[in-house]
């Protein structure tokens, strides 16, 4: 293929698209993460290259980091079904209330490959774990970890035991498995609704804090989940 040198190449149009929407087809980029993606059954549909398959000018102009590496993949984006990720009774599933940081939608993606949790369920009004900035977050946790998308009456229907992290509750252990963890959006917590048919759950802690981070309430609750069933 002749060297890509203008940004109004369609292929190019098409990669930016993906960039910006991430609906249909998501981009990966790094060497590492688009071969691990390949090596795990992720079929590209084309992978390009910084000054072989496009001119180090297009490819910065695409990169989206400071420090480009040289390799893009673009990959059709991957579907699960929320009733596969609920189905698994050995772990426990991790559910995004609202959860709009990208930043901590990726942490939480790659928190819930670190301890084995089934997958992850974004409720409505969550970033999208599949945009750049929380691909590059999960640390290519993206690659193994299940993610659906799911409504808050879908997930209370599923009748799997709910367990939201909320200051208000009993600081109670989590379950080890059959469950679903609920974390909430980082301003206003868990939803009323999902709340109604939880079992709040609070992390003891110091009174000099208030309240942690939602990624950081995550990784607690997720170790202690998973140190559980190790047990």
């Amino acid at each position: 293929m002749p060297t890509i040198r203008s940004r109004q190449n369609p292929l190019i149009k098409r990669i930016r698209e993906a960039i910006r929407e991430h609906d249909s087809e998501i981009v990966i980029e790094g060497p590492k993460p688009v071969a691990d993606a390949i090596a795990g059954g992720w079929r590209p549909i084309v992978v390009i290259r910084r000054d072989e398959d496009v001119s180090a000018e297009v490819f910065d102009a695409l990169s989206e980091t400071r420090h480009s590496q040289g390799v893009l993949g673009l990959f059709e984006r991957p579907r699960f079904e929320a009733a596969s990720i609920l189905a698994r009774r050995d772990s426990v599933a991790v559910a995004l209330d609202g959860v709009q940081d990208p930043g901590n939608v990726g942490t939480i993606v790659r928190l819930a490959a670190a301890f084995d949790a089934s997958g992850v369920l974004l409720l409505p009004g969550c970033a999208d774990p599949f945009g750049p900035k929380a691909i590059r977050s999960s640390v290519g946790a993206i690659l193994s970890v299940p993610v659906a998308s799911v409504t808050a009456r879908a997930l209370i229907d599923a009748g799997v035991p709910l367990f939201a992290a909320d200051a208000s509750g009993a600081a109670l252990a989590p379950p080890a498995s059959h469950a679903v963890l609920v974390f909430g959006n980082e301003g206003g917590g868990v939803s009323r609704e999902l709340l109604e048919h939880a079992t709040p759950i609070a992390i003891p802690m110091s009174p000099r804090v208030e309240s942690l981070n939602v990624a950081s309430s995550a990784a607690i609750l997720l170790y202690t989940s998973y140190g559980v069933r190790q047990r």
